[in-house]
Parts: structure tokens; sequence; C-alpha cells
């Protein structure tokens, strides 16, 4: 079986104010007008979610940068997956 794969849909951005990070639509018809505010760890997983990744690939991306175990990661990027399920940033 594939793996699922993951990717920010087109018409969202992330943008930087005053040293905090953004994940913002560019307009409303991106079927959303949340933001999410990205700490260190969700920044990294915007980045790569530019592209179409797996969650074993954006665990892999986050223990190459930041200190944690496997499980750790892979719980936290499933809660920020469902974040950004849940405000339709995800293809």
């Amino acid at each position: 079986m594939k793996e699922k794969k993951y990717r920010i849909k087109s018409g969202f951005i992330m943008r930087e104010i005053a040293g905090e990070s953004f994940a913002v639509p560019v307009n409303a018809e991106n079927g959303s007008s949340d933001i999410v505010i990205l700490n260190p760890v969700s920044k990294l997983l915007w980045e790569n979610l530019q592209e179409e990744k797996t969650i074993d690939e954006l665990v892999s991306a986050v223990r190459s940068q930041f200190e944690v175990d496997p499980k750790t990661a892979a719980d936290d990027i499933a809660d920020f997956m469902e974040q950004l399920e849940s405000h339709g940033f995800l293809i």
C-alpha cells in the first residue's frame, strides 16, 4: 500500500512578522481565512510541505533538525497535520 502524501494547497503562504512565523491565506477564495502561528518545528514542517511528503519523510526532517525520538515526532506531526487539515491548508 502506498503511503499517503501531504502538501500545502496553493494560495497559502508563510510570513514572518516581528520574529514570529505565520501561515496565512493569500485570499478568502482559498476556503479559509484562518491564520496559524508556526513554532520552529511547525515552520520546518510548513517549509517541507511545499512539496508532497509522507509522514515518515516529515519525521526524518524534524529529527534531522531537533533532538526528538521518532514516536514523539510522529505524534506531534500528526497533531499539526490535523490542525492544517481542519483549517483547509492541505491537499
